[in-house]
């Protein structure tokens, strides 16, 4: 059955089997894609869940878009970013929280070391980690995801040429910061 089928069989029945194949069918790469995004697998698998949640209470105004990947991406980014921002006022009323989220931090980089095959692709993974935000983003979607600059312009509400720039800002930095390995080989 298409993602189409699946949606309008459950907006029209309420057939809960349906919605979940069609929700299996994306669960891997948005959980990919918010762990990445944030370095935390447990917050990225609430945040599709989320995501998920929005699509069960209306699946009708999912019928409407082209891409149901682009739109679920969309949807997990923008509630990453809210969970970003929740991070940042909690943070500015308790130290307590700062030590925590230091913690987490720590535990996310090791998290990705060990999941790293080799040295190269874990400090190529650090590199990225370290670019600003929207530069990290957009490498994220571009390199992970295989989205185009159309498809990230949209994800991302920026336009195709912010898109293009950003990426050649982002393999400048890790161009630069990468150099060391580049003359290793």
């Amino acid at each position: 059955m298409t993602d189409r089928t699946l949606l309008e069989a459950y907006a029209d029945t309420g057939d809960s089997e349906c919605l979940g194949i069609f929700l299996k069918r994306y669960e891997t790469s948005l959980i990919r894609f918010v762990s990445n995004f944030l370095g935390d697998e447990g917050i990225a698998q609430d945040i599709v869940q989320e995501t998920f949640l929005k699509v069960a209470r209306r699946p009708g105004r999912l019928l409407g878009v082209r891409s149901f990947h682009n739109w679920l991406l969309k949807v997990a980014r923008n509630q990453s970013i809210d969970h970003l921002r929740r991070v940042i006022r909690q943070r500015r009323h308790s130290s307590r929280l700062q030590q925590e989220a230091s913690s987490q931090a720590a535990q996310a980089d090791t998290a990705i070391e060990t999941l790293e095959h080799s040295e190269r692709s874990a400090r190529v993974r650090m590199e990225i980690d370290r670019l600003r935000p929207k530069l990290k983003e957009v490498m994220l979607l571009k390199v992970q995801e295989s989205k185009s600059y159309r498809e990230i312009a949209e994800i991302t509400g920026l336009t195709v040429t912010n898109v293009g720039y950003l990426v050649h800002q982002a393999m400048q930095a890790l161009r630069s910061s990468l150099r060391d390995l580049r003359e290793d080989t």
